[in-house]
């Protein structure tokens, strides 16, 4: 069993990192309508895409940390999706929405 400590210090980070990720995307949205003209449109372009890539990746480690509070509330955080086994704790430090241990998650 992971001890509950970790598990609710964890719970506190994710909730953060929601919070912060839900204010990075919404930020970058606006950002991402371009200028009414072609030139704004050409000089916008790069910085365009670079930011609707970057939102992309929010919105999919949003959606990860979402499914780890999910977990945490069904008392399956931190047990690989795999083997059954816990996952490391330093892996569930360095990524709180990991879903395999470190054995499984080179294997995905």
């Amino acid at each position: 069993m992971i001890n509950e400590k970790f598990v609710k210090k964890q719970k506190q980070i994710i909730k953060s990192d929601i919070t912060r990720l839900e204010k990075e995307i919404a930020a970058n949205r606006k950002y991402l309508d371009l200028g009414s003209n072609n030139e704004d449109n050409a000089l916008e372009f790069e910085a365009f895409e670079e930011r609707s890539a970057l939102t992309k990746n929010d919105e999919k480690e949003l959606k990860e940390l979402k499914k780890a509070l999910e977990r945490i509330g069904e008392g399956k955080y931190g047990i690989c999706q795999k083997c059954g086994e816990l996952i490391e704790p330093g892996r569930l430090k360095t990524y709180p929405a990991a879903t395999y241990c470190a054995t499984h998650a080179k294997s995905k």
